[in-house]
């Protein structure tokens, strides 16, 4: 029997590959489209043979409106919320309590009124807290430690994760580490590629870690837990934890550049951090924000063991994706 999903975010990155995917399998795709999205995007989508709800996330009758208007046509579709705003920007602290927080309220509240299927909430490993220490490795159970970070994407996230699990919905949550994979045009993948290919962080890279994982593995790993999750738990989608410095290193090997870094000392790195917040004062930034440096500075280390053993996720190991995706990128031409 063919099935139905609907989707937030679909034309963001992790989104448009779950629509990819979700409408290469045979499900009757839709989507939430807000005024102003790109429209080589929206016209891919369409493409797909994706149907588009016109509203913005912002808006809770527009929601609820798209949601009944797909559930009146599906019996019981999937609903997968993945849209978000991912920004360190000062200045947009107060989009992502509008977007991340009011957003999701606005999705559950649609849920509520018609009748739909299971949940899907994409967040953020950021949800479940930080490693104190390098070694540390947290998985879904940790007690939560990043409100006393001040960084907007990481409390948002948070609130809107735990408004998911108290909806009384059949909800379920997966949370992906850091995602890389080919396609997104603003994705921090590029970011990060086009800073080590130009020789950005020549002497010095952050001293964190982060948990990295292919854009494919999120798609599979999300449409598992739709399928097999347990209602109220969430699954961390990491494939390994790695320093940052050695990423820079992968990255420096795949692209054919000289690695020539070192782990920034964490004096230095305070001091980069309270530089940035001098100038961020005068003039807002941009990419090197104060909340970007300070989680740059910190440990993303987790254990993926609940999502294997659960669901039979079994990630592509990063060296791999990496490759890949540098490959995609110098054919596109998008290491510019």
């Amino acid at each position: 029997m063919t099935r139905a999903v609907f989707l937030t975010g679909a034309t963001g990155f992790v989104g448009g590959h779950l629509a990819a995917s979700f409408a290469g399998d045979g499900w009757r795709v839709h989507a939430l489209a807000r005024d102003g999205a790109d429209a080589g995007v929206l016209g891919a989508l369409e493409k797909l043979g994706v149907r588009l709800h016109r509203g913005d996330l912002r808006d809770a009758r527009a929601v609820a409106a798209s949601v009944a208007r797909v559930a009146s046509d599906e019996k019981l579709p999937a609903i997968v919320h993945c849209a978000a705003v991912i920004s360190y920007r000062t200045r947009d602290a107060e989009l992502q309590r509008q977007v991340n927080v009011d957003g999701t309220r606005n999705v559950l509240h649609a849920c509520r009124r018609a009748p739909v299927g299971r949940l899907l909430h994409v967040s953020s490993v950021v949800a479940v807290g930080y490693s104190r220490a390098p070694g540390e490795l947290l998985d879904e159970d940790a007690a939560f430690n990043g409100a006393d970070l001040g960084v907007d994407y990481v409390a948002t996230k948070r609130v809107a994760e735990e408004l998911v699990f108290a909806s009384g919905l059949d909800a379920v949550a997966v949370n992906p580490g850091a995602i890389f994979g080919p396609g997104g045009a603003g994705a921090n993948t590029l970011r990060f590629l086009r800073q080590v290919a130009h020789g950005k962080f020549t002497l010095f890279a952050p001293p964190g870690s982060i948990s990295p994982v292919g854009v494919e593995d999120v798609v599979r790993g999300t449409r598992l837990a739709l399928e097999r999750g347990c209602a109220g738990r969430r699954y961390l989608l990491v494939e390994s934890a790695r320093p940052l410095v050695e990423c820079f290193e992968i990255a420096a090997r795949e692209l054919g550049v000289p690695p020539g870094r070192a782990r920034a000392p964490r004096w230095l790195w305070s001091a980069v951090r309270a530089g940035t917040g001098l100038v961020d004062r005068v003039r807002p930034l941009d990419l090197l924000t104060p909340q970007a440096v300070r989680m740059l500075g910190l440990h993303f280390v987790y254990d993926a063991s609940r999502a294997r053993r659960e669901l039979g996720w079994t990630p592509e190991p990063f060296e791999r994706v990496l490759a890949r995706t540098i490959a995609w990128a110098r054919v596109e031409g998008r290491l510019d």
